[in-house]
Formats: C-alpha cells, sequence, structure tokens
C-alpha cells in the first residue's frame, strides 16, 4: 500500500547565491567577460599571486600583452561621425580578437579557479607556497640531523648547526646549543634575546656541554613557544 503522506525534502545547504559564486571564483570569468577581454589579465595575475606558479605568471603576462593589443587595436579603429566604430577590416579584427581573448581565457581560468578556491579555501594548503617551503626546511632538518647521526665528522665539515659559518650546506635552520652564540641562537630559532643569554649562561655554568634537549629544557627556565622551537632547531 502506498504512502500518501506528502514528502518532505531533507534539509540541506540554500542554493548558492551570485555573489557567493562571485566570492567563489566566478568574478574571474566576470571581469574577463564584462571587460571585453582588455581586463583579462586581471584573474591570471590574482592566480599567480595565490598559488606562486610560474606558468600562471607567464599567462598573466600574455594576457596582459592582450589587453594592451586590444587598446592599440581600438585606438586605431576609425571613428563614425556619432562616436561609433566604422565598418571595415579594423573593426572586424578587433571583434574576432576580443571573441579569441575572451573564450581563450575563460577556457584557461577554470582549472584555475578550481585551485586557487577549492573547496571554499582561497588558497590551498597543498599549494600554497609558503607552506611547500616550511615542510621543505623542516625535512631539510630531519635529514640534516640523520646525516650527523650517521656521519658525525660531517657536522663541522658542513657547519650544521653553524648557519654562521657558510659552509653552503641547507640543514633547514639548525642551531648547535654546543657552540652558536647567543644572537645566533636567538635569530635561528625567532626566541628573544633574553633566553637564548639563559642558554648559553646554562652551558657555560654545566662546562660547556648540553648532550640533548632534555637538559637545556630542564636546566634552563623558558617560556613554552621558546622551548618549541628550540625541539624543533636544537643540535647538540
Amino acid at each position: 500500500m502506498n504512502d500518501a503522506r506528502p514528502q518532505v525534502a531533507a534539509p540541506g545547504r540554500s542554493a548558492p547565491t551570485v555573489l557567493d559564486r562571485l566570492r567563489a571564483g566566478g568574478w574571474y570569468f566576470a571581469v574577463t567577460i564584462f571587460s571585453a577581454g582588455f581586463l583579462a589579465a586581471l584573474p591570471f595575475w590574482h592566480a599567480a599571486g595565490r598559488l606562486g606558479r610560474r606558468d600562471v605568471r607567464s599567462l598573466a603576462v600574455a594576457y596582459t600583452l592582450a589587453g594592451v593589443y586590444l587598446l592599440v587595436l581600438m585606438a586605431l579603429t576609425p571613428k563614425q561621425a556619432d562616436g561609433t566604430s566604422a565598418d571595415g577590416p579594423l573593426s572586424t579584427i578587433g571583434g574576432l580578437s576580443v571573441l579569441v581573448v575572451v573564450v581563450a581565457a575563460c577556457v584557461q581560468l577554470r582549472p584555475l579557479r578550481r585551485q586557487v578556491y577549492r573547496a571554499g579555501a582561497i588558497v590551498p594548503t597543498s599549494d600554497d607556497p609558503v607552506v611547500a617551503r616550511a615542510r621543505e626546511a623542516h625535512a631539510r632538518r630531519q635529514e640534516a640531523r640523520r646525516l650527523i647521526a650517521g656521519e658525525p665528522a660531517l657536522r663541522r665539515e658542513l657547519g650544521i648547526g653553524r648557519p654562521d659559518l657558510r659552509r653552503g650546506y641547507d640543514d633547514g635552520g639548525l642551531v648547535d646549543l654546543n657552540t652558536a652564540s647567543a644572537a645566533l641562537i636567538a635569530s635561528v630559532c625567532g626566541i628573544e634575546p633574553a633566553h637564548a643569554e639563559a642558554v648559553v649562561a646554562g652551558r657555560e655554568a654545566r662546562g660547556g656541554t648540553y648532550f640533548n634537549i632534555g637538559e637545556v629544557l630542564v636546566e634552563v627556565p623558558l617560556p613554552p613557544h621558546a622551548q618549541d622551537e628550540l625541539r624543533e632547531r636544537a643540535v647538540f
């Protein structure tokens, strides 16, 4: 027997408004289409800044030049007495050029819009160059630690934990708490000079050598943020 009760739609999110679509990257296409291609470069420059990609910057430059080309073409097109463009070869070329620029830009903007505004985020973490650099530095620190654990003699030769020696090896931002000055410790770890000086004073008080981070944190009173930085960046 069929249920005659009216079906109630399951609650869900309301349909996105025009403003929502514009905020989610729809403005890329709006600017390109309503400017007739003259401002097509703007979305590409925005995407290049968000994604930090060289190929997108190249597209931004190309569409900037295309915009200049359209402006020059418009300036060269003869005008009628009422100010409108006269029919002629330049007018035809201009119309076709606008069409090509707008269509090409919209096609190339489609994947860029998804990458920039994926899942509603302004900058996807996986594409953020700042995040990428931080992850790379962390990986370098881990690799440098493995290197000196297996071959301790390389520490001095490569200058691991001593960027002031300028040996050319990128350890990702490590600092040797047994040999570095207070100023260097503060600079590498991003902690207050007074806290770095306390670390050096504790080192000198115990004869010049720490053996592990646990000794430092037990013997030197430091705030939590300084402890975290030392855990991440200290070598011995």
